[in-house]
C-alpha cells in the first residue's frame, strides 16, 4: 500500500529509472496513478495488473482500432479489445501470466508488444498493489510495396522490476526507425514508378497519342512536382495539341462557308453568297474554287440586272396604259365623255391593239346620241308640267281664301279639283280633314251650349237651398252643421259672398268657445308640468349618484380595493335595486376575496417551508465553509455538493466546488511542470532522445485530470440545461471553459442559455399581457367600461409597443361615448314623444317644456326647433 500512497512523492526517482530505457516507439511511459479512486479500486480487484493508454496513427484522423491480448502461457487469445474514436483504452490482467498484445487497424502496419505479469511471490505477499500500467501506442500507414515483416515482431517489453520494485519497460526498435525505412522504400519506389511513367508518356508521343501522353507525363509530374523537364513536356504537347485542333476547326469552317456559299446561290442570294466566299478567302487566301465562285456568280449578277432594266422598261409603259384607262373609265363613269375620249386614244397610242379603249370609244358615241335625246323629251315634259302646276295652285289658293270664311261646302269643291290635277299632294288632303273637323265641332258646341245652359240652372237652385239652410242652422247656434252647409254652397259657386261671410262668423264664434275652454284648463296643465319637472329632477339626480357609485366601484375593484368597493356597489344598489352591474360585480369580489384567502394561506405555508429549507441550506453551507477552512476539502466539496441540491438556484455552492476543483487541478499542474523541469534536466545531461515522448505521456496524464473537471462541469451544465435550469448550466459551462478556454460548446450553451433566460422571460411577460388582454377583452363584452380600460392599461404597462390595448383602449372611449350618445338618444326620444303626445292633445305648455328638454339634449336638432317656433305662433 505504501507504493500507491507515495507514488506521486518517488515520481521523478521513477523516472530517472525510466529514461534509461529506450521507448521511442510505444511511447511506454508508465505513470503511477496515486489518487484515492485508484486505491479504492484496488481494494475491490487485488493481484490485477490496470493496463491503459491511447492509440493513434501517424496519418488521418482515428476513429478505431483492435486490441488482442495472446496468452502466450496456453497460446490462446483472451481478450479481444475495440478502442473507440477517442483512441483511449484500458483493460486488466492478472498475475503470473505472460502475454503479447497485438494493436491493429485496417490499412496500417499492426504492433505486437510483450507484457509479462509474473510477479515474485515475496513481493505479492509484502505489497500486491501496482499502479496501472499506462504507454501510448503509434500506427503507420501501410505502403502496399514494402515488405511487412518488421510489423510482425515485437517493439519492446513490459515487465516487473525488482529495482525500481514496479513495472519497468525496453525497446527492441522505435518509431523513427519504422519512420526512415518507410521513407526510404517510398523513395525508391517513387523513382521507379517515374521512370516507368516517363518510358509510358514517350511511347504515346511517338504514336501520336499526345493527351494520353500529357496524362501521364502529369502523373509523373505528381511524383516528381519539382522536376522541370515533365513540366516543359506538358506544356510542348499541349501547344502542339492546340495548334491541330486550330487548324481543323479553320478547315471545318472553311468547308462550311463554302457550303453557305452555294446554299444562298441556289436561294439567288447572289451578292450574300458572294460576301460569304469572301470570308472563306480570308481563311484560305489561294483557294482556286473560292475565286471561281465568285467570277460565277458576278457574271450571274450582271445577266439579272439587264433582265431588271428590260423589265422595268415594260412595267412603265404598261403603268401608264393602265393609268389612262382607268382615267378613261372614271370619266366615262361621270359622263366626262370628252375628256374620256382623249383619255382613251392617248391609251390607244401605248397599246394600238387594245380593244377596251376601242370598245369604249363606240360606248362613248351611243351615250352622245341618247343624251341628245333625253334632253329634247326633258323640255317637252317640262313644259306641260309647269301648266299643271299653275292650274294646281291657282285651285288651292281659292279652297283656301273658301276656308278661311268658313264656307266649307265650296272649299271642299276646290280642294279635291286640286287633287284631280296632283293626286299626292300633302295640302288639299290636310284642308279636306280640316274641313271635316270644323264641320263636326261646330255641331258640337251647339249641343254643348244647351247642357250648360241646364247645369247652370240646377247648380243655381242647389245654392240657393244650401245658403238657406246654412242661415237657419247659424241662428239656432248649430255652427258645425252650418258650416258644412255653406261649405257645400262653396263648392257650387267658390266666389260667392255671403258663404264666405257666415263661415267668418261662424268661426268668431268657435273661437270665443275655445277661449273659454281653455282658460279652464291651463291650470290643470301647469299643475301636471310642475308634478313631471319635479320628478324628473329626481330621477336624473337618482341616476347621477348610481352612475359615480358603480365608477367608483369599478375603479376601487381595478385597484383590488375591495372593502371599499363593496361599499360603492352596495350604494349603487339602494338607489336602484333592480340594477344587475352591482349585483353582478359584488359576486365577483366575493370570489375574488375568497381566492386572495386561499392564495395568503398556500403563501404563509409555502414561507414556513421555505424557512425550514434554508435553515438546512444555511447549516449545510457553515459546515462546509468550515471545512474549507480547515482544509478538508473533499468533506467540504461533498458538503457545498449536498447544499448545492437543496438550492440549484445558488450560486455559492457551485462556485466553492469548482473552486475546490480548480485548487486540486492547480496543484495536478504545478506537479505536472516540476515534473517537466526536472525530465529535461536529466534528458539534457544524458542528451537521451525519448525526451518528447516523455513529455507527451505526462501532458496525457495532466490533460487527463483537466479533461476530468471540464467532463464534470460540463455533465452537471448539460443536466441541468436538460431541466430548463439556465443560470445553474450557464455556470457550470462558465466554470467548464475555464479548463479549455478553446473549447466552442460552453461558449455555445451559455448564448443558448441566455437566449433561453430571455424566452422565459418574454414568455412570462406575455402570459401576464395575455391576462390582462383576456380580462380587458372580458370586461368590454360585458359593457364594463372602467374595468376594461384598467385592464388594458395593465397590459400597456406590460408591452408599452403592442397596438392592440391601444387601440382597445380607443375602442372603450368610443363604447362609452356611445352608450352616453345612445342613453341621450332614447333620453332625446323620450322628451320627444311626451311632448308630441302633448302637442296632439293641444296641452301647448306640456309640449313646450318637453321640446325645450330634447333640445337642451341636442341643440342641432330642427325637430324640437321648427316645433317650438309652431307653439309660438299658435
Amino acid at each position: 500500500m505504501f507504493r500507491i500512497l507515495s507514488g506521486l512523492a518517488v515520481f521523478m526517482n521513477y523516472f530517472y529509472t525510466f529514461l534509461r530505457k529506450a521507448l521511442i516507439p510505444l511511447s511506454l511511459v508508465m505513470i503511477l496513478l496515486s489518487f484515492p479512486e485508484f486505491v479504492h479500486a484496488q481494494k475491490k480487484k487485488p493481484q490485477i495488473l490496470e493496463v491503459g493508454g491511447k492509440v493513434r496513427l501517424d496519418e488521418g484522423r482515428f476513429d478505431h482500432a483492435t486490441i488482442e491480448v495472446r496468452n502466450t502461457d496456453n497460446n490462446k487469445i483472451e481478450k479481444k479489445i475495440e478502442v473507440e474514436s477517442s483512441g483511449k483504452f484500458d483493460f486488466q490482467l492478472p498475475y503470473q501470466h505472460n502475454y503479447q498484445l497485438f494493436f491493429k487497424r485496417d490499412g496500417f502496419y499492426p504492433k505486437m508488444l510483450i507484457l509479462t505479469t509474473v510477479i515474485p511471490e515475496k513481493v505479492i505477499a509484502r505489497d500486491p498493489y501496482f499502479p496501472p500500467v499506462q504507454f501510448v501506442v503509434t500506427l503507420f500507414k501501410v505502403v502496399p510495396e514494402i515488405d511487412p515483416a518488421f510489423s510482425k515482431k515485437p517493439v519492446g517489453k513490459i515487465f516487473y522490476s525488482a529495482k525500481v520494485d514496479n513495472f519497468d519497460s525496453e525497446s527492441y526498435f522505435n518509431d523513427m526507425q519504422i519512420r526512415q525505412k518507410i521513407d526510404d522504400e517510398k523513395t525508391k519506389l517513387a523513382d521507379k514508378s517515374y521512370q516507368k511513367k516517363l518510358d509510358q508518356a514517350k511511347a504515346l508521343e511517338e504514336a501520336g497519342k499526345l493527351s494520353e501522353a500529357i496524362a501521364i507525363y502529369q502523373q509523373a509530374a505528381d511524383l516528381k512536382p519539382k522536376d522541370d523537364f515533365v513540366k516543359d513536356k506538358i506544356k510542348l504537347l499541349g501547344q502542339q495539341i492546340k495548334l491541330k485542333e486550330d487548324q481543323a476547326k479553320l478547315n471545318e469552317e472553311f468547308k462550311q462557308l463554302m457550303a453557305d456559299g452555294d446554299n444562298k446561290v441556289n436561294n439567288k442570294a447572289y451578292r450574300d453568297a458572294i460576301d460569304t466566299y469572301n470570308k472563306a478567302l480570308k481563311i484560305k487566301p489561294d483557294n482556286p474554287d473560292a475565286k471561281a465562285k465568285i467570277n460565277q456568280v458576278d457574271s450571274l449578277i450582271a445577266a439579272q440586272e439587264a433582265a431588271a432594266k428590260q423589265r422595268a422598261l415594260a412595267e412603265a409603259r404598261q403603268k401608264q396604259f393602265d393609268d389612262a384607262v382607268a382615267k378613261g373609265d372614271k370619266l366615262y363613269g361621270e359622263q366626262s365623255y370628252a375628256d374620256a375620249t382623249d383619255a382613251f386614244n392617248e391609251a390607244l397610242k401605248l397599246q394600238p391593239d387594245a380593244q377596251h379603249p376601242k370598245e369604249m370609244l363606240n360606248k362613248i358615241q351611243e351615250a352622245l346620241a341618247a343624251q341628245k335625246k333625253a334632253e329634247e323629251e326633258a323640255a317637252r315634259q317640262k313644259a306641260m308640267a309647269e301648266a299643271r302646276q299653275k292650274q294646281f295652285e291657282q285651285t288651292v289658293s281659292k279652297g283656301d281664301s273658301l276656308f278661311a270664311i268658313q264656307s266649307y261646302a265650296d272649299a271642299t269643291t276646290a280642294f279635291n279639283q286640286a287633287l284631280q290635277l296632283q293626286p299626292d299632294a300633302k295640302h288639299p288632303q290636310k284642308m279636306l280633314e280640316k274641313i271635316k273637323e270644323a264641320v263636326a265641332e261646330q255641331k258640337k258646341a251647339a249641343e254643348e251650349a244647351a247642357q250648360l245652359k241646364a247645369l247652370a240652372e240646377a247648380r243655381q237652385k242647389q245654392y240657393d237651398a244650401a245658403v238657406s239652410k246654412g242661415d237657419s242652422l247659424f241662428a239656432q247656434q248649430s255652427y258645425a252643421d252650418a258650416t258644412a252647409a255653406f261649405n257645400q254652397a262653396l263648392q257650387l259657386q267658390p266666389n260667392a259672398k255671403h258663404p264666405q261671410e257666415m263661415l267668418g262668423k261662424i268661426q268668431d264664434a268657435l273661437n270665443a268657445l275655445a277661449d273659454q275652454k281653455k282658460a279652464k284648463e291651463e291650470a290643470a296643465r301647469q299643475k301636471a308640468l310642475a308634478e313631471a319637472a319635479k320628478k324628473q329632477a329626481k330621477a336624473e339626480a337618482n341616476q347621477r349618484k348610481f352612475s359615480a357609485a358603480v365608477a367608483k366601484g369599478d375603479s376601487l375593484f381595478g385597484l383590488k380595493q375591495y372593502d371599499g368597493s363593496i361599499a360603492a356597489f352596495n350604494e349603487a344598489l339602494q338607489l336602484q335595486p333592480d340594477a344587475q352591474y352591482p349585483a353582478t360585480m359584488l359576486e365577483k369580489i366575493k370570489k375574488a376575496l375568497a381566492e386572495q384567502k386561499e392564495l395568503q394561506q398556500q403563501r404563509a405555508l409555502a414561507e414556513k417551508k421555505q424557512a425550514e429549507k434554508d435553515k438546512q441550506y444555511n447549516d449545510l453551507i457553515a459546515k462546509a465553509d468550515q471545512q474549507a477552512k480547515d482544509n478538508q476539502l473533499m468533506a467540504a466539496k461533498q458538503s457545498y455538493t449536498d447544499a448545492g441540491k437543496m438550492k440549484p438556484q445558488e450560486t455559492y455552492p457551485i462556485r466553492r466546488v469548482n473552486e475546490i476543483n480548480a485548487l486540486l487541478a492547480e496543484q495536478a499542474r504545478k506537479e505536472k511542470a516540476a515534473k517537466e523541469k526536472a525530465l529535461a534536466e536529466q534528458v539534457k545531461k544524458q542528451k537521451h532522445s525519448t525526451y518528447q515522448e516523455e513529455k507527451d505521456t505526462l501532458d496525457f496524464h495532466y490533460t487527463g485530470v483537466v479533461e476530468d473537471l471540464y467532463l464534470k462541469n460540463i455533465k452537471k451544465a448539460d443536466a441541468a440545461f436538460a431541466e430548463s435550469k439556465w443560470t445553474v448550466a450557464r455556470f457550470f459551462y462558465f466554470e467548464a471553459q475555464k479548463y479549455k478556454p478553446q473549447k466552442k460548446y460552453p461558449r455555445t450553451q451559455v448564448d443558448a442559455c441566455d437566449k433561453a433566460i430571455e424566452a422565459e422571460l418574454q414568455a412570462e411577460r406575455e402570459k401576464q399581457y395575455q391576462g390582462f388582454i383576456s380580462k380587458a377583452d372580458a370586461s368590454l363584452k360585458t359593457g364594463e367600461f372602467t374595468l376594461a380600460k384598467f385592464y388594458y392599461q395593465k397590459g400597456l404597462k406590460v408591452k408599452s409597443g403592442e397596438e392592440y390595448p391601444k387601440k382597445q383602449l380607443v375602442a372603450v372611449e368610443k363604447a362609452v361615448q356611445q352608450k352616453h350618445a345612445s342613453e341621450d338618444e332614447a333620453q332625446f326620444r323620450s322628451f320627444v314623444k311626451k311632448a308630441d303626445d302633448a302637442f296632439n292633445q293641444k296641452d301647448l305648455s306640456v309640449a313646450r317644456f318637453y321640446y325645450q328638454k330634447a333640445l337642451a339634449l341636442k341643440p342641432d336638432e330642427s325637430y324640437p326647433k321648427t316645433q317650438l317656433d309652431k307653439l309660438r305662433n299658435m
